[in-house]
Order: structure tokens, then C-alpha cells, then sequence
């Protein structure tokens, strides 16, 4: 009785296993550089501008078609933003007044206007079953 006990305990806390997140990044215009993922727990401070990913990926950029990449991820809520760093100097380039000059996408699609998004607008659930998949089509 014990150990059915104990079974059951370890089941219920242990930690769970890391699942599959397929990413399928669209409507990429130059065959360079290195697309820069970045997924963000739901107690992070997303959408803040130097804040740094709780988990990350890197694809190389080799032609124009959709890239597709797969990260293993806790099962779970998340925002994921990226973007095409076109001249691999490890940043975003920006204008003056500080929109990106280089592409980039959100989770959700989001379109942004006059603000970055929220974690809300562009949160995702990572499923415990691994069949989780998103689609980013880059903003230029």
C-alpha cells in the first residue's frame, strides 16, 4: 500500500516532460542571415525591450521559402517573439525613431501599431501531448 502510495505522489509531482513546439516562420524576402527565436514563461516580462528569453533558437536563413523549427519546451503558457537578423550582428537594428529595420514576428500573428504587444496578445499553450505547432509570418 505504501508504494502504490509513494507511485502515485512522485506521479502527481513529478516534473513533466519537456513536449515538441513546431514553428514554421513564412514570408521571409532575403536568403541570409539567422532567424533569432525568443519564448517567454507567462511570469516573464515580455514585450519589455531588453528582456531576455526564457528559452531560445537560432535557424539559419540559406533561401526564401518557410523555415520550420522544432524546440522542446515544459507543457505550458508562452509568447514567442523573433525576428530575421538579417546581418547577424546578434541585434534588432532599428530606425531613429526606433522601429525595427530588420524583420520580426510575434507569436499570434500580432501586428503591432503604436505599442509592442502584451504577453496576453501573444500567448500560446504548449501542450502536454507534443502536437503543439504555430505559424509566424515575419513583418518587414
Amino acid at each position: 500500500m505504501q508504494s502504490l502510495l509513494l507511485s502515485i505522489f512522485i506521479a502527481c509531482f513529478a516534473p513533466k516532460e519537456d513536449t515538441k513546439l513546431t514553428i514554421e516562420i513564412s514570408n521571409i524576402q532575403k536568403p541570409k542571415g539567422t532567424v533569432r527565436i525568443g519564448v517567454f514563461k507567462a511570469n516573464s516580462t515580455f514585450g519589455s525591450t531588453y528582456t531576455k528569453p526564457d528559452y531560445g533558437q537560432m535557424v539559419a536563413v540559406r533561401d526564401t521559402k518557410s523555415q520550420w523549427t522544432v524546440m522542446n519546451l515544459p507543457p505550458g503558457q508562452y509568447a514567442l517573439a523573433l525576428y530575421h537578423d538579417l546581418n547577424d550582428n546578434v541585434k534588432l537594428d532599428r530606425n531613429f525613431v526606433g522601429y525595427p529595420k530588420e524583420p520580426y514576428g510575434f507569436s499570434n500573428n500580432y501586428r503591432p501599431i503604436f505599442r509592442g504587444p502584451s504577453f496576453r496578445e501573444c500567448a500560446f499553450e504548449v501542450r502536454e501531448d507534443g502536437k503543439t505547432a504555430i505559424k509566424i509570418k515575419l513583418i518587414d
